[in-house]
């Protein structure tokens, strides 16, 4: 049964849209009511399943259950309850099944895409076909970001192909946030590693940090601006981080240098200037310290591991 407001469209792969690194195959929406046919019929043969065979895709896909309840499985594990909230999260060649509660029916939303962009979050483990089902809860945001895609999707505006895949990025980092594993008090720590924190101060001395390093900070004064004492600061730093305020202030010191080295061609008095140090000197001596080698020594080094980075995921 097609319910009014249900839709979808699949698209083809163009090379130019593959090439933007994120590419939307399909997406649509459908009320599945109590006692419903499910899938609903119309979909091209590659999607179409019934629930005793399953089906695997050569894409990704968000199945977002708005409401309702229904079963969820995937290959190598046990069916599981679903309820509205729920996202299913599939993998390209990954097995799976699921449908609605005969009793309930239920409200979904729904998008495919591929790209190497996507393959880059899954390698660093943001997304795994390990964790095939987030429990979201409030579904507001994830409905409204789904409706602005399937908005754009059907009306087909300039450009819509890379405004889509937009609208996917967003759905994946509301997806990413609602697991908790990166919240409100997730906190840079450098280039490559974030820190989940329970301490407001420290998490608040960070922002400051990373959010104002240019200037000659001291611990002193971060203190003060968040009302508590050098030494309090200090303590439930060293305790939350295992390192001291100031080695803080001096690793996003040196995240922008490395950052300034390798992006721009910035002589180093202009990015002494940039990046909070006092001088050349002081500048040098940190980065001897922490790399073993000279600025522009580091330079040469950062860009020839970007290049070869850069050619091994040709």
């Amino acid at each position: 049964m097609i319910i009014a407001g249900d839709e979808f469209r699949y698209l083809p792969a163009r090379p130019r849209d593959i090439q933007w690194g994120l590419h939307v195959s399909g997406a649509g929406r459908a009320t599945i009511p109590a006692g419903g046919t499910y899938p609903p019929p119309g979909h091209p043969e590659l999607y179409a399943f019934t629930f005793d065979r399953g089906r695997s895709l050569p894409e990704y896909q968000i199945v977002l259950v708005a409401s309702g309840r229904g079963v969820f499985q995937t290959a190598g594990r046990a069916e599981v309850a679903v309820a509205a909230g729920s996202v299913l999260l599939l993998f390209p060649g990954v097995w799976h099944r699921y449908r609605p509660a005969p009793e309930t029916g239920w409200r979904e939303y729904w998008v495919s895409f591929t790209g190497d962009w996507m393959d880059r979050l899954v390698r660093h483990r943001f997304f795994s076909a390990d964790r095939p089902l987030v429990a979201e809860g409030e579904t507001t945001a994830l409905v409204a970001s789904f409706e602005q895609l399937l908005g754009r999707l059907l009306a087909a505006p300039p450009g819509f192909p890379h405004l889509i895949a937009a609208d996917v990025v967003e759905l994946l980092a509301l997806i990413v946030a609602a697991t908790g594993e990166e919240n409100q008090q997730l906190i840079m720590q450098g280039p490559r590693d974030v820190t989940s924190l329970t301490d407001r101060l420290v998490a608040d001395a960070l922002r400051v940090i990373w959010s104002g390093a240019r200037d000659n900070l001291k611990v002193a004064a971060l203190a003060a601006q968040l009302d508590t004492t050098a030494r309090s600061l200090e303590r439930r730093f060293k305790q939350a981080l295992g390192r001291t305020v100031k080695e803080e202030i001096l690793r996003c010191r040196l995240d922008r240098v490395r950052r300034l080295l390798v992006d721009t061609d910035l002589s180093i008095a202009e990015i002494v200037a940039a990046s909070g140090f006092t001088s050349a000197d002081a500048l040098t001596r940190a980065v001897r310290i922490a790399e073993g080698v000279t600025p522009l020594r580091l330079r040469r080094q950062l860009r020839e591991e970007r290049h070869h980075q850069t050619i091994s995921e040709q």
